[in-house]
This record gives structure tokens, sequence and C-alpha cells, in this order.
């Protein structure tokens, strides 16, 4: 066999995985052109099309199917083997991408990247952030943080960070103003800031229990967001009340720069997770990580938000 046969076999399989240009050039470290110019490359030398493109989707044509068929065990061996290599010389090394929101990178990432970073020089992290639930195959990511319930069933799923619980927020000047809430009932009577969740564009109902009295409230207000650091931003602004989970708060919390209310109605809050597919295993860059993660017993640290309250 010639060598020039095997080229491109290993990028065939990332697109025809992903289907997706981009999403292959992000794990092969790459450009979407250069992916495009070997897939191109293998056709002519095979003499058959592989893809069917169009400007919005890329899909195996039925010979293209074939051939992962009979090459994909093959490529997915050879890949394994050189992990396995890599492994052995005890410096792992390449680029780690990770889908996450902004509170779960305040409150699992940002506190140990410098120390991970130390310990692993050659390990390099890309960070997406998004508040919607992101197809971290189809995408090409290593893994994604999200809270527990955000994580579909078919994927490996790992705890990490600290425990957390939902709180009610509010700034000292909106408390000035309006005053507390006392029970849950009164927030129907505030302005509360609403959520609106990216993945299915539901306004998030507040769950409140104290034991005994449980209340699933449909609050009211006039600012809806769909980011909870735009949320975080509107609170701290003093317009109205927010429903946040703690850890990337805690410290504006501890500074008096928000007051949280109705304590006795907390509740535990789902924790974070590293989820990831277990279709080909986990690499050595991605076990080390979590690793490190769930080693790490991160204390809150302070978190310069860099904002300013509007001025009336």
């Amino acid at each position: 066999m010639r060598q020039d046969h095997l080229d491109g076999l290993v990028t065939f399989v990332y697109v025809a995985e992903h289907c997706s240009f981009t999403a292959a050039s992000h794990q092969l470290g790459v450009s979407p052109s250069a992916v495009s110019q070997v897939i191109r490359s293998l056709e002519e030398r095979t003499g058959v099309v592989l893809f069917n493109r169009t400007t919005r989707s890329v899909r195996l044509t039925e010979a293209g199917e074939r051939f992962l068929e009979r090459i994909k065990p093959l490529v997915l061996e050879l890949s394994s083997a050189a992990e396995d290599l890599a492994d052995s010389s005890n410096t792992p090394s390449g680029m780690l991408r990770l889908a996450s929101t902004m509170p779960a990178y305040l409150t699992v990432l940002r506190p140990v990247l410098g120390g991970f970073f130390e310990r692993y020089p050659a390990i390099d992290i890309e960070v997406s952030l998004d508040e919607s639930r992101v197809d971290i195959v189809q995408e090409g990511f290593d893994a994604g943080i999200r809270l527990g319930w955000q994580v579909e069933r078919d994927m490996v799923a790992v705890s990490v960070g600290p425990e957390l619980a939902m709180q009610v927020v509010v700034s000292p000047e909106y408390l000035t103003r309006r005053g507390a809430p006392r029970h849950p009932r009164d927030l129907l009577e505030h302005d509360c800031i609403g959520y609106r969740q990216a993945d299915n564009g539901v306004v998030e109902r507040w769950l409140l229990d104290n034991g005994t009295e449980s209340f699933h409230l449909a609050v009211k207000g006039r600012l809806i967001c769909n980011d909870s650091a735009a949320v975080v931003s509107a609170a701290l602004d003093g317009l109205g009340i927010a429903y946040l989970a703690s850890g990337h708060i805690d410290h504006l919390v501890r500074s008096g720069r928000l007051v949280q209310v109705l304590e006795d109605w907390g509740r535990p809050a789902a924790r974070y997770m590293v989820y990831f597919p277990d279709r080909r295993g986990i690499s050595c860059k991605l076990r080390l990580f979590i690793d490190y993660l769930r080693g790490a017993v991160p204390d809150a640290q302070e978190i310069d938000w860099d904002i300013e309250p509007l001025q009336p």
C-alpha cells in the first residue's frame, strides 16, 4: 500500500463523527479550510465522493458510510495506541477544549486553573462559554461543565466543585427603596429578575422550601435575562431581586454588595459536573484535569466583576 493512501483517514473519521468541518478542525487543531482540503484530496485519490455538502450541513454519502464502517475501528485503535504512547512519555500535552457556563467557569474552573497550568505546563485549555446546552461531540469539545440536571443521560458525568445552594439575593440599594420580603409570597409584590433558560426558552420558576412548606413561584419583574452573569449584574445595579446558585456570588454576599434574604427558605442546588462521551474512552489530559479538579478544594476567591452600579 502506498503511504498516501493512508493520508486523511483520521480527518475523515473526525468529520464523519461530527458532521462538521469546523468541529473536526477544533479537534485536530487546524483550520476548517485545511480539513476541507484534506477531504477533497482523499476523495480525489479514491475517486469517490465521501460527503454530501451544503451550506448548512455535511453528510456522508452511501459510499462514505461504507468506508467509515470499515476504517473507523482501525483508526480509533491507532489513535488509542498513539495516546498510550503519549501517556508513557510522562509529559501530558495538548489542547483541552471545554464547554462551560459562566457560573461554572467562575465557581469550578477559575479557582484552580493557575495551579493546573503550573503542574501541567504542556497542557493548554480553551473554554467556550455558553448558557445553552452544547453538543460537545458535534462541536468537537473534550468535555463540558454544567449543572447535573443539564447533562444528557448518555454522558459520563463526574461531580466537581463545591456544594451549592439556591439563594434569594438583592442589593442594599433595592432594600432601602423597596424593603425586604419576609415570606416567599411577598416576592409576588416585588421586582424579580427573571432568568430565561437558553435551551428551552422557559422562564425559571423559583423553588423555595423551609422543610415544612414549599413554594414554586412564577415571579414577575421588569427584566428577564438569558444569561446568569447578566442577572448578577442587574441585581448589583439594584434592578430587582435575583434567584441564584451560590459559589460565584459568595464573595458579593460576604462583602455586602448583595444581601441574602429569605435565608430560611434556601435549598440545595445541583452539583456541577464534568461530562464527556465514553465512546472512545477518556484522554490522558482530560483524566488528569478531572483528577485535579476533584483533588482540589477551591476556597471562594475574589472575582473582579468590573461592574459599576448604574447611575440614577
